[in-house]
């Protein structure tokens, strides 16, 4: 309670210069100049520009949640043959954007992962199952619908292309000599197309700028193995406090809705492991990331290199059926317009 108390008092400490000040042109080319390194498509680029990004997260979620209590490893034995203990999700994630008009920005993404799952059986068996796979293409389109003055809004619209892997098997204690079927959060691929829709907004003055955001994923069909995720809704409000040329920090508040995934993979036994059962797999976490921003303007070396870090604070969630919960993450990032 004292770290949650803690974490809100530095957003509203960050957040609260950006209020009631005068009239200021939107500007990229500040430390503050775009959103938090975990917010993606948060902004739309000039005609002609084009952005290269790297992002590398890390999520590490720790023991077994039903709603907002963590359940003890001897009751979760109790109703499956495995009990998950931790997963390690690494992600890299590339994205290339291009402005094709002032209003008009496109852009896509590819994401590379690793993952690692620690699993204990009713037997006492301790074992680690690891994937490391490409995930799925996505390509966005951004259109300005506000561009006046501090003010700037956009709407998104884009696509999700199955390039991962909807299914990953690996040697478990039960698949001597063969590999099974792996957990539903070990695949790094939804195997259907999805619908990404989104909408975001930014204000920004001398002192620092603010912005929101909600999108979707809609996915579209069942897939190969004849299930298909959930929809997913995720909201973000940020502010941030340019404390000089070169550098910013940031608070944000992010909200996840997700949805139980539809149908079920054939491979899969639901009394196996909590993560085998995909109709339990929904919930809703709020998380509060605190982020700083190195930026280089012009007129330095390598100006417009952009360097930002946030660290990821779970402060509440609510899982309808039992899954790992998050524990911690961070997301490191470059960024850079030519």
């Amino acid at each position: 309670m004292v770290r949650k108390s803690l974490l809100v008092v530095a957003l509203l400490a960050i957040a609260s210069p950006i209020a009631a000040q005068e009239e200021y042109v939107w500007s990229s080319k500040r430390p503050d100049g775009h959103a938090p390194i975990g917010v993606t498509n948060g902004r739309t680029l000039e005609r002609g520009a084009v952005e290269f990004s790297y992002r590398y997260s890390q999520l590490s979620s720790r023991g077994v949640w039903l709603e907002n209590d963590s359940l003890a490893l001897e009751t979760t034995l109790e109703f499956y043959e495995v009990a998950p203990l931790t997963l390690t999700n690494r992600t890299h994630n590339f994205s290339v954007s291009v402005g094709a008009t002032d209003n008009l920005t496109f852009v896509a993404t590819m994401d590379y992962s690793t993952r690692e799952r620690e699993q204990l059986t009713t037997g006492g068996i301790f074992y680690v199952n690891q994937i490391e796979e490409l995930g799925d293409l996505s390509v966005s389109g951004l259109f300005n619908f506000i561009d006046s003055g501090p003010y700037k809004a956009h709407i998104q619209l884009g696509a999700l292309l199955p390039t991962g892997k909807e299914d990953v098997f690996g040697e478990t204690p039960f698949s001597t000599p063969n590999a099974e079927a792996l957990p539903y959060d070990m695949r790094p691929g939804a195997g259907t197309f999805a619908m990404l829709p989104g909408i975001s907004a930014s204000v920004q003055n001398e002192f620092g700028s603010a912005g929101i955001q909600l999108k979707s994923q809609m996915p579209l069909g069942t897939n190969d193995r004849d299930f298909a995720l959930g929809r997913s809704v995720t909201a973000s409000t940020w502010a941030a406090h340019m404390v000089n040329d070169y550098f910013s920090v940031s608070g944000r508040i992010q909200w996840q809705n997700w949805a139980g995934i539809e149908g079920g993979d054939p491979d899969l036994d639901p009394v196996r492991d909590p993560g085998n059962d995909g109709f339990f797999l929904e919930g809703e976490r709020i998380d509060l990331p605190i982020g700083v921003n190195f930026y280089l303007p012009e007129g330095s070396r390598f100006a417009g290199h952009r360097l930002s870090v946030e660290a990821i604070f779970p402060i509440s969630h609510e899982y309808t059926g039992p899954q790992l919960g998050l524990d911690w993450g961070m997301v490191l990032g470059w960024q850079v317009v030519f």
